[in-house]
């Protein structure tokens, strides 16, 4: 039986483990903290008989042995890491939700025949080092031993240098599992939006991940003297600027509504001053959406509106591409066998896009995988607000427990 008691326990003990911060927690990755909160982990999974190790970039694993040495592993479990002043369950909710499926598969005494790993990815949110998803990147082969030394944390110090001091005096495997067996990953993660909630729903099954694009817009003009120069002789590149966020975001809301989002996070203004015209206008753009198409139709559209405004405000607009990635798309297996667990447990659920990235889009290239996503507080996360009802992750780790039995017996 999944006993919300320990889900809790658990949850509140890593929240404990936190540098000094604003009422949240911080604990990241690397760091004596961080360290803090394996150990409390790891003793958790050998008290419920699972065997531990880490690799050689700190991704902790907890493993029970399946009964056929030569069956593909399923594996589930989310990161350990938090962003600075971050809430308690943004990634660690994951980890506890497989720590417990793992505690009652061996009171109930099943038997499992694929091994079955609850694992811990190290730095998944990029703090210390600005790389995201730096534990699963390292899994896949995606990063090598040579990025140890290129990656440099915040303190200055290279990858290298920091792991050594990180792992001194724990023995450790190779991190890459390119040509490992592996069945399938399972990511419990809290959703960070309001959907479930708002629509009273227990489940979200994940679809994909979204595409995504971040670009750089630099506006040029001419300065000017306020009080001077007529309107209609200007090249206020502020107001061109807004003109341009102002034309994309109507389009978005206006086509795209619950497809995409279209954020302008950063905005600035040269010479910043109150009474001068702006000579030049930055700013960033976060462009996501589920669907590839989406993102390329809004990217053209930009490029449309971008001439537009040129003309007539009579600027100059550089669009810089920052990152693109394609969506990843969740094995569909998997979510139907997500979809009659549910149904066997009386769960409600619907199809979801995530609107983040999480580990499960770099374990996407190892494997079969899928994501598990339970109602989140208003959709509050990265915030000491974030809080996720203790029953909620009950249903989740109910549902992953029934999903890796399918998976074992099917399989």
């Amino acid at each position: 039986m999944i006993k919300t008691e320990r889900l809790q326990a658990d949850i509140e003990a890593l929240r404990a483990i936190s540098d000094p911060c604003n009422g949240g927690v911080t604990r990241i990755g690397f760091t004596e903290r961080y360290r803090q909160g394996v150990e409390y982990v790891k003793q958790r999974m050998q008290e419920c008989g699972l065997t531990t190790y880490e690799d050689e970039i700190g991704n902790l694993y907890g493993v029970m042995e399946g009964q056929d040495s030569s069956a593909a592993k399923i594996i589930s479990g989310s990161h350990l890491d938090t962003v600075r002043n971050a809430g308690a369950f943004d990634g660690i909710a994951g980890v506890v939700c497989a720590l417990e499926a793992a505690r009652v598969i061996k009171e109930r005494g099943i038997k499992l025949k694929h091994t079955y790993e609850v694992l811990g990815f190290i730095e998944e949110e990029g703090t210390n080092f600005g790389q995201v998803l730096l534990g699963s990147r390292f899994i896949s082969g995606d990063l090598t031993d040579a990025d140890k030394d290129r990656f440099i944390s915040k303190d200055k110090q290279p990858l290298r240098e920091v792991l050594s001091n990180y792992m001194q005096g724990i023995e450790t495997v190779p991190a890459c599992r390119k040509n490992d067996n592996i069945l399938a990953f399972l990511e419990v993660h809290d959703e960070q939006g309001p959907v479930l909630q708002e629509t009273n729903t227990d489940i979200g099954i994940v679809q994909s991940i979204v595409a995504l694009s971040q670009l750089s817009i630099s506006i040029t003009g001419f300065a000017g003297h306020a009080g001077t120069v007529p309107m209609n002789l200007r090249q206020d590149a502020g107001l061109a600027g807004c003109s341009l966020v102002s034309r994309m975001t109507s389009y978005v809301l206006r086509k795209y509504t619950n497809e995409a989002t279209f954020t302008v996070g950063k905005f600035s203004l040269l010479p910043n001053s109150s009474n001068c015209i702006p000579n030049n206008c930055s700013f960033t753009i976060d462009l996501r959406s589920g669907t590839q198409a989406i993102v390329d139709n809004v990217l053209d559209y930009l490029q449309d509106m971008k001439k537009l405004v040129e003309q007539e405000y009579n600027v100059t607009i550089d669009v810089n591409i920052d990152s693109y990635k394609d969506e990843v798309v969740m094995d569909q297996g998997l979510q139907q066998l997500i979809a009659e667990s549910c149904d066997k447990l009386g769960l409600s659920y619907r199809n979801i896009n995530s609107g983040a990235g999480h580990d499960a889009m770099i374990m996407a290239n190892l494997c079969k995988t899928a994501m598990i996503f339970i109602p989140c507080d208003r959709g509050i996360t990265h915030h000491p607000l974030e809080k996720v009802e203790w029953e909620d992750m009950r249903k989740g780790t109910e549902l992953l427990l029934e999903t890796i039995l399918r998976l074992d017996s099917q399989f």
